[in-house]
């Protein structure tokens, strides 16, 4: 147990940070996830060494890298699974990179280096705020946003509107699609801007007579 403890103690520690700031922008590997991924790393990377050496006594020897090497191939279908692909624009992508390191930090705890995990654990999390920022600062004009609205438009006000609201808040439209529900009319509409404007946007067709529904893609 004493082999153990403190490994995942610090894997615990480790993947907590990391899963925080994933947590804090709504993502959907976030602490939960990422402390399992990381405790479940350094454990399999443990147990691989003690398998490894079990029998060394009698002349018989392992690789304890066999086993990290699977973890890298098995976290790859848990990557896998939190891109999507939607109206031609794939998300998810940070999320299933930030998991892949993840699990490499947890191998570096499985292995005794403690120290080096925590270290790049720091890394990661100031990578990803800092680049948030220099998106928002720098990049701003180039983020791109999808959302759905569900409106009551039989005469075409709401989209009008919606116009509107999207040059109001210095917005441009580069893609949308309308499509029926009975008597409501769904719109899917991909624009690209900054951050705050879209979140400025958003707020205003909650504002907007006539729209029953607005879902963020």
């Amino acid at each position: 147990m004493q082999f153990f403890a403190p490994k995942i103690f610090f894997s615990i520690i480790c993947g907590g940070l990391v899963g925080l700031e994933r947590e804090l922008k709504n993502k959907p590997a976030g602490i939960k996830t990422n402390i399992l991924i990381c405790v479940g790393s350094a454990l399999y990377t443990s147990v691989s060494i003690l398998i490894a050496t079990s029998l060394s006594d009698s002349g018989h020897f392992g690789d304890p890298s066999r086993v990290a090497a699977q973890i890298v191939s098995g976290i790859g279908f848990l990557g896998g699974g939190t891109i999507i692909q939607s109206r031609g624009t794939i998300v998810g992508l940070t999320t299933a990179a930030t998991i892949w390191v993840v699990a490499a930090i947890g191998i570096c705890i499985g292995i005794g280096y403690a120290d080096v995990a925590v270290a790049v654990s720091v890394t990661v999390v100031l990578i990803l705020v800092a680049t948030n920022v220099f998106e928002d600062r720098v990049l701003g004009r180039s983020l791109t946003f999808s959302c759905e609205v569900v409106a009551d438009d039989p005469q075409g006000a709401v989209r009008q509107n919606i116009n509107q609201a999207l040059a109001k808040n210095d917005l441009v439209l580069d893609d949308f699609d309308i499509a029926g529900r009975g008597t409501l009319s769904i719109l899917t509409m991909r624009y690209s801007g900054h951050r705050a404007d879209h979140k400025k946007f958003v707020l205003d067709l909650w504002g907007t007579s006539g729209i029953k529904e607005v879902k963020q893609l």
